[in-house]
């Protein structure tokens, strides 16, 4: 009957249903455009990321341990099984920081099922059409299980509930059991410290690219008959890795509302969290030009996550891309938020060093009582006049109810991206080629294009 509360045992059932439902002819042409945008947008991210020594190391790797290769490493001139080449795509993925998110669920089930699904689609010669189908019942079905997940305190949902997205795009294309699948990929999740990143401890890049080969190795081993719990989802994310598992959550607004339309794509190479914070200097600096020696003290006041991040010397690249003080002080120095201002080079210069220390980050409770549907920071200007200057900020650029990146502004940063790893005419017939994946008969003729 219509107005009654989901029933707890159908949830996954309708989830499934959703995922298995999903084709480009019934699917609203909005949802399928943003499908396209998330599909690039984590492909630039995938090719930059590969342009890393450490990437191309575990790459290497990868392939070597191969028995079928495949499938195509982005950005490499190796092939490997899928699994570990979705493995190499989720830790390249997350490695400079700039990949699309959600900002309800704090996680990027869209990187999970585009490294996952690349390698499975090239595996089983699947369409560019088909392809893109999974990728967005990928996105939706894991979204809506990071919805409902409250994990525990401490833990990084890289590596945890996203998986499922992964999961259930390879479980798509490979055409197994879809429940199964899903309840086989919660066991293999990863219970990873939040902490690694702000640390720098690059371990925590790969939480990704293993979670991603997990996605892969559960629909495999559906195929190959492993069975699962039950209910995973629940026992895992509910209980062990999690400690709430709301079911309506999971449910709401179900064929009505797409979570991939309410992705977020970044402007800046750094940690989301960082970006309202970022967005009211950069405010501040549109109206008024500053020298770093004018300034006295910054103050930043912003949400919980964010406060938190509030090293004032990072010790390397990532470290630095969870950097509040950092990031600010390199912006003012430099006017730089892209790869490069996160760099080694960078994070030793001594003016935004010396700058790092006069910004102060705090929390502020009623800023905390507005996320998730806002991510505010406000940002005060001390100067050493006694002049102050403020700005407040809702949300970052770059929501989708905000200041939303436009295509030409995603064409831009992928080429920008991808150019790092490939040349430049390589990139363009990527991107030509991913706007147009639904017309590619054989999901090789894209991959090619992002082979060196």
């Amino acid at each position: 009957m219509s107005g009654e509360k989901p029933v707890i045992n159908d949830y996954l059932d309708r989830l499934v249903d959703l995922a298995t439902s999903i084709s480009l002819e019934r699917t609203p042409s909005t949802v399928v455009r943003e499908g396209k945008r998330t599909l690039i947008d984590t492909a630039g991210t995938i090719l930059n990321g590969m342009a890393n020594v450490q990437v191309q190391a575990l790459a290497k790797k990868m392939a070597e341990a191969s028995i079928s290769p495949y499938s195509t490493i982005l950005g490499s001139n190796l092939m490997a099984d899928a699994m570990w080449a979705a493995f190499s795509h989720g830790t390249a993925g997350v490695w400079h920081e700039f990949e699309t998110g959600n900002r309800f669920i704090e996680g990027s089930p869209a990187l999970y099922s585009i490294s996952a699904g690349l390698p499975v689609a090239e595996r089983e010669r699947i369409s560019g059409k088909r392809l893109l189908e999974t990728l967005i019942a990928g996105y939706e079905v894991g979204a809506r299980v990071g919805l409902a997940t409250t994990l525990r305190p401490g833990i990084d949902p890289h590596g945890s509930w996203p998986i499922v997205a992964g999961a259930v795009t390879a479980g798509l294309l490979s055409g197994t059991d879809l429940r199964k699948t899903i309840n086989l990929v919660t066991s293999l999740n990863l219970a990873s410290s939040s902490h690694a990143a702000p640390e720098g401890a690059t371990i925590r890049n790969v939480y990704a690219g293993f979670g991603s080969a997990m996605g892969v190795l559960a629909a495999d081993l559906a195929k190959d008959g492993f069975s699962a719990e039950r209910n995973g989802v629940t026992t895992i994310f509910g209980t062990i890795a999690g400690v709430f598992f709301d079911f309506e959550k999971a449910l709401e607004e179900i064929g009505d509302r797409w979570e991939i339309e309410r992705s977020f794509y970044k402007p800046y190479a750094c940690s989301r969290h960082i970006h309202p914070a970022l967005d009211g200097l950069i405010a501040i600096l549109r109206n008024r030009e500053l020298h770093p020696n004018d300034i006295e003290r910054i103050e930043v006041f912003t949400y919980g996550m964010a406060s938190s991040l509030n090293r004032i010397l990072p010790q390397n690249p990532l470290s630095a891309r969870f950097s509040i003080p950092y990031t600010l002080a390199a912006y003012l120095v430099a006017k730089d938020v892209g790869v490069s201002a996160h760099q080694e080079e960078a994070l030793h210069n001594p003016e935004i060093q010396e700058l790092s220390t006069k910004i102060i980050v705090q929390e502020d409770q009623e800023i905390n009582g507005r996320t998730p549907h806002e991510r505010p920071a406000r940002v005060r200007f001390y100067l050493k006049g006694g002049e102050l200057l403020e700005q407040s900020v809702e949300l970052p650029r770059g929501e989708f109810d905000h200041q939303p990146l436009s295509d030409e502004e995603l064409n831009a940063k992928f080429l920008k991206l991808a150019s790092e790893t490939v040349r430049r005419q390589q990139a363009e017939a990527l991107l030509d080629r991913l706007w147009h994946i639904e017309l590619a008969s054989d999901i090789r003729e894209v991959m090619t294009s992002g082979r060196l």
